[in-house]
């Protein structure tokens, strides 16, 4: 929705291509780009209680009046890709209003962690971003226990695009650039997949910082420190790629279990067949969603997903 103008001032239109400390750089809808903008005040309406108020995707609403640009307010979120911030114990945005979640993994080093990517598509059901699993480093073997959760995951309607960035002619790469044509989509994942390295390879020119992996850790270095947009004009309009900082590993405390049930997209159809109020689908009886399981419409690995983060959640509140 949009936002009205108020009365007797300048104001535009603009997406937030990245920040920091509260300055922005925005994109507004003419095409101009506004540099070193800072908000309106000390706080945005309505977003007191944020960690940070604006991400990059986000829309505002700009004043213009005296020459300098001013934030004045944010405009409603499509939905918003979190993550949980340790340090300060509550919901983080990472980027805002995304047509496409891509979740990035890597069959080399960092190894593929099937927990990390069950918990991101839970955030984006919740969130209600569609989600799409994207192997970088396709030229390296993948596991056997990778392989297989992969092939759960396409069984119950994820798309999953194997690809190798720093390798020309990439099939990979060509088939991202046409599913992602025309879109917002943020690109996250662990430290080391290869974000940044996918990305350069979708937009060819571009020189977006990459890394190398740890070799100590196994794992990757955070060359991404800020989210960031990356624009590309085509005939299908305008495409958009969001840039996020690798994580090490991702937490759903900013929900309760029951909500993450509800983010694994197969259980829906079961939850309003339990028996007990409030079933957390662990151990209450005549519960639906276990009894999916054991009649296999619910596949094990999914629900032994389901349990882990339960468990996790329910330790953290006891």
């Amino acid at each position: 929705p949009g936002v009205a103008p108020v009365p007797g001032k300048s104001t535009v239109t603009a997406t937030v291509l990245w920040g920091a400390n509260n300055i922005y750089s925005l994109r507004a809808d003419d095409g101009r780009v506004f540099e070193h903008v800072r908000l309106k005040g000390k706080t945005l309406p309505g977003t007191e209680e944020e960690h940070n108020p604006l991400a990059p995707g986000d829309v505002v609403e700009l004043d213009e009046t005296g020459g300098t640009a001013r934030i004045l307010r944010r405009v409603e979120r499509r939905n918003t890709v979190l993550r949980w911030n340790r340090t300060r114990h509550r919901m983080q945005a990472i980027a805002a209003n995304a047509d496409r979640l891509c979740i990035v993994a890597s069959a080399g080093t960092p190894v593929y962690r099937a927990a990390f990517v069950d918990r991101v598509l839970v955030m984006a059901e919740l969130e209600e971003i569609p989600a799409m699993i994207v192997v970088n480093k396709s030229d390296l073997p993948l596991s056997d226990d990778a392989t297989e959760h992969l092939e759960v995951l396409q069984s119950v309607g994820y798309a999953v695009v194997a690809t190798a960035a720093t390798v020309d002619d990439d099939t990979g790469v060509a088939t991202l650039t046409r599913m992602l044509s025309g879109q917002v989509s943020v690109f996250f994942g662990q430290s080391g997949v290869g974000k940044s390295s996918l990305i350069n390879a979708l937009v060819p020119g571009l020189d977006l910082a990459t890394g190398d992996v740890s070799r100590r850790y196994r794992r990757g270095r955070h060359t991404t420190t800020l989210a960031r947009q990356v624009l590309v004009h085509g005939e299908r309009g305008d495409t958009v790629y969001i840039d996020t900082p690798g994580v090490r590993e991702y937490d759903l405390f900013g929900y309760g279990v029951t909500e993450v049930a509800a983010g694994f997209r197969e259980f829906r159809a079961e939850l309003s067949d339990c028996a007990m109020p409030g079933c957390t689908h662990v151990h209450e009886p005549r519960c639906a969603v276990r009894a999916a399981v054991a009649a296999g419409r619910i596949h094990q690995r999914r629900y032994e997903a389901y349990c882990r983060v339960a468990q996790t959640l329910q330790g953290a509140g006891s």
